[in-house]
C-alpha cells in the first residue's frame, strides 16, 4: 500500500523506526526521489541486506519510479488486526506522483495530544477552513474509536460465543446435578449399608464425587481434542492468542471441573447425611 505522509507523521502515529531517517522539508518537489518502506517490505525486497541507500521501483513508470530508500519503519496492520502486515511504501507528500491522485480521494490529518482529543475538533476545523473554505473536515474520530470500529465484528462474535458458552455451562451444571441426585436416590440403601459398616461421611462424599467427575474428565479430554482439531476455524477470531494456548486450555478445564464439583457437592453432602437405619428400612 502506498502512503503519502508529511514530515513528523511516524512520530505522531506512533510508528517506530527500524533504521534510517524520517522525511524532512528537504525532500520536496524536484529533489531526489526517496521512499520509506515497512520492515516486512524491506525483508521481502532486500533479504539479508541493509536496504538503506538502495533503490526500489515504486508507484510510477519511467526513471521517476526509481526511489532511494532512506528509512525502514515498523510494520502496521492497516488492513485490520486479524490480517498480517502487508507491503507498505511511504512517499513524501511533496513528491507525490500525479498517478497517485487517481487512487486517493481523501487526505487524513493525524494529530496527537496529551489532553482530550475531542477538544481539538474545533481548532482543526478552523485550521482547515483557513487554508481552503471548500475543504470539508469529516469523520473525525480518535484512534481508540477507529480501533474499536475495526474490532466491532470480532467483539460481537466473542460476546455471542461467550453467551452461548455460559448457557451451555449452566445446562451442563444442571444436568450433572440432576444425574448425581438421581444416582444418590437410587443407591440410598447401598450408601446406608456402607455407613452401617463403618464408612465415614467424607468417604461417601468422595464416592459420589468420583462417580460424578469420571465422565466429566472423559468429556473434558474429548472436548480438548475437538478444540485442537477446530483450531484453524478459531484462529480467524483470535488476535495475539494462539488457539492452542496451554494456559487458556488449562483455565477452561479448571472451570469445567470446578463447575462439575459445585454441581455434585450438594447431592454428595446429602448422601453423606443419610441415616443408615432409615436407609436399611426403606425397602
Amino acid at each position: 500500500m502506498v502512503r503519502l505522509p508529511s514530515p513528523g507523521y511516524f512520530e505522531t502515529a506512533g510508528i517506530t523506526f527500524i533504521s534510517g531517517r524520517d522525511f524532512s522539508a528537504a525532500d520536496g518537489f524536484g529533489r531526489a526521489r526517496v521512499v520509506i518502506v515497512s520492515e516486512n517490505t524491506a525483508k521481502k525486497f532486500f533479504p539479508g541486506q541493509d536496504p538503506i541507500g538502495k533503490r526500489i521501483s515504486c508507484c510510477e513508470p519511467g526513471p521517476d519510479g526509481e526511489k532511494l530508500v532512506i528509512g525502514v519503519a515498523g510494520d502496521i496492520r492497516s488492513r485490520g488486526p486479524a490480517l498480517t502486515p502487508g507491503a507498505e511504501f511511504y512517499l513524501p507528500f511533496a513528491q507525490a506522483p500525479d498517478v497517485v491522485w487517481n487512487w486517493f480521494r481523501t487526505v487524513y490529518v493525524v494529530v496527537r495530544t496529551a489532553g482530550d482529543p475531542a477538544a481539538l475538533v474545533k481548532p482543526l476545523n478552523a485550521a482547515v477552513t483557513s487554508i481552503d473554505r471548500d475543504l470539508p473536515l469529516f469523520d473525525v474520530r480518535t484512534m481508540d474509536q477507529r480501533l474499536a470500529g475495526s474490532l466491532a465484528t470480532a467483539r460481537f462474535n466473542t460476546l455471542l460465543l461467550s453467551l452461548l458458552g455460559a448457557v451451555g455451562l449452566l445446562l451442563a451444571a444442571s444436568g450433572i446435578y440432576g444425574v448425581i441426585a438421581y444416582f444418590v436416590s437410587q443407591r440410598t440403601q447401598e450408601i446406608g449399608v456402607r455407613m452401617a459398616l463403618g464408612a465415614t461421611a467424607s468417604s461417601v462424599v468422595r464416592l459420589v464425587l468420583g462417580q460424578a467427575l469420571r465422565p466429566v474428565a472423559a468429556g473434558a479430554v474429548l472436548g480438548v481434542a475437538v478444540a485442537l482439531g477446530a483450531s484453524r476455524v478459531l484462529s480467524s477470531q483470535l488476535f495475539g492468542v494462539s488457539p492452542t494456548d496451554p494456559l487458556t486450555i488449562a483455565a477452561v478445564l479448571a472451570t469445567l471441573i470446578g463447575v462439575a464439583m459445585l454441581a455434585s457437592i450438594v447431592p454428595a453432602r446429602r448422601a453423606a447425611a443419610i441415616d443408615p437405619t432409615r436407609a436399611l428400612q426403606s425397602e
